[in-house]
């Protein structure tokens, strides 16, 4: 596996790519970096050019100066100018949360660049019945934990409300204390999440192959615009996974499987 930085939009990602095949490019969510996808590359095996990156202000890549703010468009932005700078469109887009509203975003602007996507439950609230009110509790659990404990406590208090009480187990414990040591770039992708830059109209214009993932055991408002999307995007697939948030670390085998049958379509 080899370890290098690309130019994003004007910020240096870091990333790792192993094998030769057709490319997968795999994008974290919030909380988390590229190490996520552990689970799910032991799963895909050979056979495939896997590249996963750490977003903005997470892991080893570098964020603009000052950098307090983002936009669902910005992470695209990056996602864009990695496939490009790596040579690697058309690409198999792999994304959890906020890393597939990012996916989402690309298949939208530049669908020239995706073959097919893999999206383990986008936090696309304003999607979900209760979205608004779900969106409200979280931030004010958020707020919550920043008071008590600093950022520590908001990071704390996000991953228990959206990823349940047991993600540290999932994760194991290297992963959990990584969780914590990024609080710009989790404090600007809860600032963005919240807000659609997406037209109906264009989702339902999404031509490429589309596989959603939802997890038996995230709580409604979190897995519902999955289910959404399911019905909006013309041909996409819904995939019920056993499992919490955490799809890629609870259920690998699922996405890896999605990615191999995207990669055989013609």
């Amino acid at each position: 596996m080899t370890t290098a930085t690309v130019e994003g939009a004007g910020v240096e990602l870091a990333y790792d790519e192993r094998g030769d095949g057709p490319p997968v490019v795999l994008v974290h969510g919030t909380a988390s970096t590229r190490t996520i996808w552990d689970e799910v590359l032991a799963a895909l095996g050979d056979g495939f050019r896997a590249i996963r990156y750490d977003r903005r202000a997470y892991g080893e890549s570098g964020a603009p100066e000052g950098y307090r703010r983002t936009t669902i468009a910005e992470h695209g932005d990056d996602l864009i100018a990695v496939l490009r700078e790596l040579d690697a469109a058309p690409a198999l887009l792999c994304g959890h949360s906020f890393g597939a509203i990012a996916c989402l975003d690309v298949l939208v602007r530049e669908p020239g660049l995706v073959r097919g996507a893999a999206l383990a439950e986008p936090p696309m609230l304003w999607l979900a019945s209760g979205g608004a009110e779900a969106m409200s509790e979280l931030r004010s659990e958020i707020e919550k934990g920043a008071r008590e404990r600093g950022s520590s406590g908001a990071v704390l208090a996000f991953v228990r409300v959206v990823c349940g009480p047991a993600a540290g187990e999932i994760v194991g414990r290297e992963r959990g204390l990584e969780s914590l040591r990024y609080p710009v770039g989790f404090a600007a992708d809860v600032g963005a999440v919240g807000d659609s830059s997406f037209a109906p109209r264009d989702l339902r214009a999404i031509a490429t192959p589309v596989v959603l993932f939802a997890g038996t055991r995230t709580p409604r408002a979190y897995r519902e615009p999955a289910e959404v999307l399911a019905g909006m995007i013309p041909g996409a697939e819904l995939r019920e996974v056993e499992s919490a948030h955490l799809i890629p670390n609870e259920a690998p085998g699922a996405v890896a499987d999605a990615l191999r049958e995207l990669a055989a379509q013609p």
